[in-house]
């Protein structure tokens, strides 16, 4: 039986291995067509065909209508060559142009956003402990500043 021969290496060091490829740097690139996507065709543009993919060297979009769909077919070249001078090389030698039919568009976040954290529920009653606490008592001190967190109105006594 064969011996391996291992070496461990840290997490940079494999990440290096493993994006450092001519591959993984194009991906890369190609992620960052999607994203500025607007900047590159315009706004207008943009909201109407959006990048879905890519397979092999075929540039994938979407269209919000088939309308849409059938004007941007005469326009491939110019998105074609917007997309590789962006990419700076000629990547890209076809555009396929699709129905959204409800496909995530790869120029926006996949992420839903995160919901807004409510706010602190007030407690009641509030501040009626400081008389009975040791003025000295560091607890005080943080209990007095609880109490200015939810009660700024409030008349606190220092000491």
């Amino acid at each position: 039986m064969r011996e391996r021969h291992t070496k461990t290496c840290s997490v940079s060091e494999a990440l290096d291995k493993i994006l450092g490829t001519p591959e993984a740097a194009l991906e890369l690139a190609i992620a960052r067509l999607w994203r500025n996507w607007s900047g590159i065709l315009g706004p207008e543009i943009a909201g109407m065909i959006r990048p879905l993919g890519h397979r092999k060297e075929t540039m994938i979009l979407g269209a919000t209508n088939s309308m849409v769909m059938q004007e941007f077919s005469f326009f491939a070249q110019t998105i074609l060559d917007k997309a590789n001078a962006f990419l700076g090389t000629t990547f890209f030698q076809k555009v396929t142009i699709e129905l959204m039919a409800g496909r995530p568009a790869l120029d926006e976040s996949l992420l839903p956003t995160a919901p807004p954290s409510p706010p602190a529920p007030r407690p009641d009653p509030i501040g009626n402990l400081l008389p009975c606490m040791d003025p000295s008592s560091p607890v005080t001190a943080c209990y007095r500043a609880y109490v200015r967190h939810f009660r700024p109105d409030l008349e606190i006594p220092e000491k």
